[in-house]
């Protein structure tokens, strides 16, 4: 494994012979969300930054692409994923990576295979890139000055739990397929918090 600093520049050229400008833009504005959270939460900075940069290295992959390449590297495909094949970015751009960037730790993989649906368990380097995902700058949505407001403050558990939330209810208002994962990640949440996934304002949107 690589000091992640020293994969930062080769992790660049990677993303830029596979992403559009617009989604490479994103990138760059998670890595660097998601290195001020970690360092506001004593983690990793250089890993967070470098997993943010790589966590959707797959994005603009078609849909059969992403089907096609879970099943190549040997991916379990799950019915949802058949369904919504854009949930296996997160898990495919992992796999690609331990074979395409060479020296990359399995810590920054773990937190781009989990930034789309979670995991069980997650670390707190998984979590700051999922919240770095859906707080960047450019994300304009009802409740994301909350998010932002929420991962100031702290504890990264409780930002996390506003947030996982917020995404299992915009699924839900979509009309989307849950991915099985999420119970068990909204379980894990409620356990350590201590708190209910939804608030009740929450829960009643």
């Amino acid at each position: 494994m690589l000091p992640p600093a020293e994969l930062l520049a080769p992790a660049r050229e990677l993303l830029a012979s596979r992403l559009s400008e617009r989604s490479l833009a994103h990138c760059e504005r998670v890595g660097v969300t998601a290195r001020a959270m970690a360092l506001r939460f004593g983690v990793d900075a250089e890993a967070a930054e470098l997993a943010g940069l790589l966590h959707d290295y797959e994005r603009d992959e078609s849909p059969a692409g992403l089907l096609t390449l879970a099943e190549d590297l040997g991916l379990t495909v799950l019915p949802v994923e058949r369904e919504s094949p854009r949930l296996l970015h997160a898990r495919v751009a992992a796999a690609l990576l331990r074979r395409e960037l060479p020296g990359v730790g399995e810590a920054v993989l773990s937190a781009v295979a989990s930034h789309t649906v979670g995991a069980v368990p997650m670390s707190d380097l998984d979590r700051i890139v999922y919240m770095a995902d859906m707080t960047e700058p450019a994300r304009r949505y009802e409740g994301v000055d909350d998010l932002r407001a929420a991962c100031e403050a702290g504890p990264l558990a409780e930002c996390f739990r506003q947030g996982y939330g917020r995404s299992l209810r915009q699924a839900r208002i979509s009309g989307h397929t849950l991915h099985p994962v999420s119970g068990a990640v909204s379980a894990e949440i409620e356990r350590e918090t201590g708190r209910p996934l939804f608030d009740r304002a929450e829960a009643s949107r």
